[in-house]
């Protein structure tokens, strides 16, 4: 989509990209199943299945089709003043056709032309389809998007063959896996959202506890929903509607030495009725400047080798980042080029942005034996938490159901899509956003101990080890690279070539704990040398637990779905987790310096 059509709705806030968009209510409420959308698409594929070809060329066995309709409304604020306000409305198509069959086609495979302007755009697979319900508009840009995918897929099946007549296949699994025919209808109320009002929100929310120690800040929130339309040439059809509300604040500042701090919270809702009240927003604000400031007057930490405690969210921030990605699967993509081997690993379908590998650990123990992990898009809550990575059946039409991932400590399955991958009977359901992702993924801990016991065995570990204080970190903070698309192809690169780990992960809220239970905080701390091996020597877990939700999507799929706003929700629910060996040092930025004079101060 372009971003005029959206109407300038993306914008830089709270430390991320915003794009929410959404569908019409009057799109969601009291719409027959026989729309005109959906009589398009299914028209056209029946066209497509029974004319679409090309003399001497393998035949479609497979289409599916994707029209995504968005519409929100978005505000940001800083310092109580408004800084955008944004509505707008697009509709989108995405094409998938497969040419050969189930064992052998065109997926699976990355070459030169996939680097090409039109390699791109079959790649991305968006094209832009007219707002309004013309019948015969809609059904020409579907015909004109089938025809440019096709002639792409005969292509790419041409090159992997001709790849394969050098070097043999590493597997001898099939390219894609049969599913059954599923017809579904998802829908939830529509969000209402008065673009006033939340104007009137950010401005008030972004003045709250305005400190002059806090150099930049902001406010941001959107509303809206999603109305997806979805059929295949197998059968399946699905309609799914979901409301979002997002509200986010971000500060930032530097320390007297120069160094760059910045604190940021996100809050996620189904209806703006569903977010925390004014007050509770307001106490939110605060305590994120307070923290902010806390953490800028604090000492440097020095380089630390010992126990370590994730305190909630900092656990399922930490979680979420370092260990689940390698939950999912991943299959090697064909190539015709060395080079684009590693292309593939860094932006392919299945690139993680973590790094993160479990590839060959089947069977094996990857966690403590007192630990299983569960993903589960069955339910909407867990305890007192709501949880929005939910759904009927994913994006490729497939039924979802719980699915053990990790059985106390040891890996029994990967989270899947339906291209197969060795070791994994079918599709576990979990394709969302054009990746394979978490939906609600929760950390089960047999015996979690209470937060004052896992204080005390912290403080004993760190005896035996003869250090002085123990470290507890409650506040990751924001990844040092950001969420821009920049800083998500230096943090791939990074992966790919194995920087990723050396680098380490800043710290924002890092406390030395003492034997008689006062703290101490420290700044410029960062995690080094930490990888998915670091949790299978986690000693022990809480019996709490705390939640977070971020984007489902990773690698290039992360770059694309930011671009255009549809990435998925995962949600995970991850206790305390105590580490009994981690390397903890200063971080090594060069510091810019802090600013000459002081900030503007307000008018008395």
């Amino acid at each position: 989509m372009t971003r005029a059509r959206m109407n300038g709705l993306c914008m830089a806030g709270a430390g991320l990209l915003w794009c929410v968009v959404a569908s019409t209510p009057a799109q969601v409420q009291g719409q027959p199943r026989d729309d005109v959308v959906a009589r398009a698409t299914r028209d056209e594929m029946a066209r497509t299945m029974t004319d679409l070809r090309i003399e001497k060329a393998d035949r479609p066995y497979f289409v599916a089709y994707t029209v995504t309709d968005y519409e929100a409304s978005a505000a940001s604020a800083s310092y109580g003043s408004l800084v955008g306000s944004h509505q707008g409305r697009s509709r989108t198509l995405s094409v998938e056709v497969r040419v050969g069959d189930y064992a052998f086609d065109n997926t699976n495979f990355f070459s030169m032309s996939a680097l090409t302007a039109a390699g791109m755009r079959t790649f991305i697979g968006m094209t832009e389809l007219p707002l309004d319900d013309d019948y015969l508009e809609l059904r020409r840009q579907i015909w004109l998007a089938t025809d440019a995918a096709y002639k792409a897929a005969v292509e790419a099946v041409a090159g992997k063959r001709a790849a394969l007549l050098n070097h043999s296949r590493a597997d001898s699994l099939p390219d894609f896996w049969k599913e059954e025919v599923t017809h579904t209808t998802d829908e939830l109320r529509p969000a209402a959202f008065d673009l006033a009002a939340g104007e009137a929100l950010v401005r008030d929310l972004s003045r709250a506890g305005v400190s002059p120690s806090v150099y930049s800040s902001s406010v941001s929130m959107s509303a809206g929903n999603t109305r997806t339309y979805y059929v295949n040439s197998e059968g399946t059809t699905f309609v799914r509607s979901r409301p979002m509300v997002r509200l986010a604040a971000t500060a930032s500042t530097q320390a007297a030495d120069g160094m760059p701090l910045s604190n940021a919270f996100r809050i996620s809702a189904r209806s703006v009725d569903a977010l925390p009240s004014r007050e509770q927003l307001v106490a939110r604000v605060h305590a994120l400047y307070a923290t902010l400031d806390t953490v800028r007057n604090a000492a440097v930490m020095d380089r630390y080798n010992g126990p370590v405690l994730f305190e909630g969210r900092a656990a399922a921030e930490l979680f979420s980042e370092q260990f689940a990605p390698a939950l999912v699967a991943t299959r090697k993509a064909v190539s015709n080029n060395p080079a684009m081997e590693q292309m593939a690993a860094m932006f392919g379908p299945s690139a993680q942005r973590s790094g993160a590998s479990l590839a060959e650990k089947l069977g094996a123990r990857v966690l403590p034996s007192f630990l299983s992990v569960v993903d589960d898009p069955t339910i909407a809550e867990h305890g007192p938490f709501a949880l929005f990575g939910g759904y009927t059946v994913d994006d490729q039409g497939v039924r979802s159901h719980p699915t053990r991932v990790i059985e106390s400590g040891i890996l029994k399955t990967f989270l899947a899509s339906r291209t197969p991958v060795a070791g994994v009977a079918r599709s576990t359901g979990n394709f969302r956003g054009g990746t394979v992702s978490p939906s609600n993924m929760i950390v089960e801990a047999a015996n979690g101990e209470s937060d004052p016991a896992l204080r005390e065995r912290l403080l004993a570990l760190a005896k035996v080890r003869g250090l002085p204080f123990a470290i507890v970190i409650r506040v990751l903070g924001e990844r040092g690279g950001g969420d821009d698309a920049a800083s998500m192809v230096e943090e791939m690169m990074a992966a790919a070539t194995g920087r990723g780990a050396a680098k380490g992960r800043n710290v924002l809220g890092a406390y030395k704990l003492y034997a008689d239970g006062h703290e101490e905080c420290v700044r410029g701390a960062q995690l080094v040398g930490m990888g998915v091996d670091s949790f299978k020597d986690i000693v022990a877990a809480s019996a709490s637990t705390a939640v977070m939700h971020g984007s489902s999507a990773t690698g290039f799929s992360a770059l694309i779905l930011a671009a255009e706003g549809g990435a998925s929700l995962s949600s995970f629910v991850v206790p305390s987790l105590l580490f009994e060996d981690l390397t903890i040092t200063k971080r090594p930025d060069e510091l810019p310096k802090p600013p000459i004079s002081a900030p503007p101060a307000a008018p008395r």
